[in-house]
């Protein structure tokens, strides 16, 4: 008698999840380690479950997804800033898979920035990483992020060319507000967060991301 081989059962198993790290990590890199647009945007795309930034001492910093609570918060700033954008106060968005190379040489990836039309200007989209510093970037602190190094990272933003730089902390239930030539803001619990002569008209109701 000839018998049919069972078919095998499928797993009901999900993929293993890449794991978080608990902290971002620096790796110094080989003197003439190519580090162009072109060299770092192969490197995340053979890597696409983590995120990567460069120091302009040459470190590459790795960094794993955001966890969902600090991923909700982004998306619900970024979506009030869109609407702003949208409604008139133009401007280009971007979320955090842009990268942008800062005139120190370092490449960084904000969780949501705005850049004018005018600074934007018409350019190839199909060109490297954005070399102008958008006016407003926005940080959310993630539960695997170090404060220190994202008040670190703001001041860089600041010191190459942004405007007006908000740190969002939901677990402190804080907001660092950061704008050139001057000391940063601590605000707790801030129900508004203005986009002063940067973003003019611009208001974020953050009510939701402290309930």
């Amino acid at each position: 008698m000839v018998t049919t081989p069972a078919k095998p059962e499928k797993s009901t198993e999900r993929p293993e999840a890449s794991p978080l790290l608990s902290a971002s990590v620096r790796v110094k890199l080989p003197e003439g380690w190519d580090t162009t647009d072109e060299a770092l945007m192969r490197l995340s795309s053979l890597n696409d479950s983590w995120l990567f930034e460069l120091t302009a001492e040459g470190e590459l910093v790795i960094m794993s997804p955001e966890g969902f609570g600090s991923s909700r918060v982004g998306m619900d700033i970024a979506i009030q800033i869109g609407a702003w954008s949208n409604a008139g106060g133009g401007g280009v968005m971007f979320g955090a898979q842009l990268g942008v190379r800062l005139a120190d040489s370092s490449v960084l990836s904000p969780d949501t920035a705005w850049i004018s039309d005018e600074l934007f200007g018409e350019r190839d989209v199909s060109e490297g990483y954005l070399r102008d510093c958008p006016e407003l970037i926005v940080e959310v602190v993630s539960r695997t992020d170090s404060l220190v190094e994202q008040q670190e990272k703001m001041q860089l933003w600041i010191k190459n060319g942004a405007q007006l730089g908000w740190l969002v902390d939901p677990s402190r239930e804080i907001v660092v507000v950061y704008r050139p030539n001057t000391e940063p803001e601590h605000l707790e619990r801030p129900s508004i967060l203005n986009g002063e002569d940067v973003c003019e008209g611009l208001e974020v109701d953050l009510e939701r991301i402290w309930t």
